[in-house]
């Protein structure tokens, strides 16, 4: 065989077996995660679900929690299911244990981490989904992407003292149904700031239940939350329905989100109308928006509404006249607009 072939035959081999080499090394550093996690499971690497989970964790932690910053979770398109079975929940975390017990499903204090689908996490104690910083030292740039969280006894997604963070095209229904006075719902934004939420749907979410974090004892959870000193964020088409409040905005103290840009969401039917008349006690039981921010510190633009309580004048809801057919929530933006 001519040298020139002999040449170009091991710098194909020796091509073969390095692409192999890193393939294999790539593989290898995913880690494969199925059946029942009986206590907490942190992850230091990229890893992925190759089967359904049963969260059962004994030790009221989380049952995956990351234990590094820059690295991802992806769901694969399976179901993590914690123990908070159909109403009445029995095994939920109660709002005295609520900061002694992290019972979430997926939970992270570090930066940069991704969570995507597809998939659902569901039925767990506390939150679907908690990122959580500290005021001294809040988390940055995570991302939570295309996934389904259900029927969680607080928030589906919540932020608390994060920053810089994306939550994008997910579904959060069904939650907070345990949250008595926390203000919790689909995607809270609590102490947060310069977060993005967009293109999610957020339905059925919250209870009756009284809170004590806004003026009078009223239903204080949501779709769609900014509480406390939110500020910067943006929460842009969105679909959000059949929630106790649609959107709201809600104080802690003398902590008032401000400087927020609410724009072309659909915030329609909050609460649904049962809520409505089988309470009629509370007037009203919740609005498509319910702010409690002063009037002219946050910006709408652009949303489909009905309902609105609150200060600025004049309301950004009712528009719907001004809609000719219907403005659906993936309607008009750009990733970088």
């Amino acid at each position: 065989m001519p040298r020139s072939k002999v040449g170009l035959s091991l710098l194909a081999i020796s091509l073969a077996l390095l692409f192999g080499a890193i393939a294999t090394r790539g593989d290898a550093a995913k880690k494969g995660i199925a059946g029942v996690i009986p206590t907490t499971l942190t992850i230091y690497e990229n890893s992925e679900l190759t089967g359904d989970v049963q969260c059962l964790q004994s030790d009221n932690g989380p049952c995956i929690k990351f234990g590094k910053s820059g690295i991802k979770l992806d769901l694969n398109g399976f179901t993590m299911t914690g123990t908070a079975n159909e109403p009445p929940r029995a095994t939920c975390v109660t709002a005295a244990a609520f900061g002694a017990q992290e019972a979430d499903g997926i939970q992270s204090r570090f930066d940069k981490v991704k969570i995507e689908g597809p998939g659902m996490v569901q039925r767990m104690r506390r939150h679907g989904i908690a990122l959580l910083g500290t005021s001294a030292d809040p988390v940055d740039k995570s991302v939570v992407k295309k996934l389904v969280s259900h029927q969680n006894c607080f928030s589906g997604i919540f932020l608390g003292f994060v920053n810089n963070t994306l939550v994008e095209g997910v579904v959060s229904a069904r939650n907070s149904a345990n949250s008595e006075a926390r203000p919790c719902g689909g995607v809270c934004v609590t102490n947060s700031n310069n977060n993005r939420v967009r293109r999610s749907e957020v339905a059925g979410n919250g209870s009756i239940a009284p809170g004590t974090t806004i003026p009078g004892p009223i239903p204080n959870d949501f779709g769609v939350g900014l509480v406390g000193s939110s500020s910067g964020n943006i929460i842009e088409e969105n679909g959000m329905g059949g929630n106790i409040n649609g959107l709201a905005l809600f104080p802690i103290g003398a902590l008032t989100p401000t400087g927020n840009l609410i724009r072309k969401n659909v915030i329609v039917g909050n609460p649904p109308i049962e809520v409505s008349a089988d309470n009629t006690g509370i007037n009203p039981a919740g609005a498509d928006i319910r702010d409690f921010s002063a009037a002219g510190s946050n910006t709408f633009e652009g949303n489909l509404c009905v309902t609105y309580t609150g200060a600025t004048n004049p309301p950004p809801c009712p528009n719907m006249p001004q809609f000719a057919g219907h403005r659906n929530n993936h309607g008009g933006g750009s990733d970088d607009d």
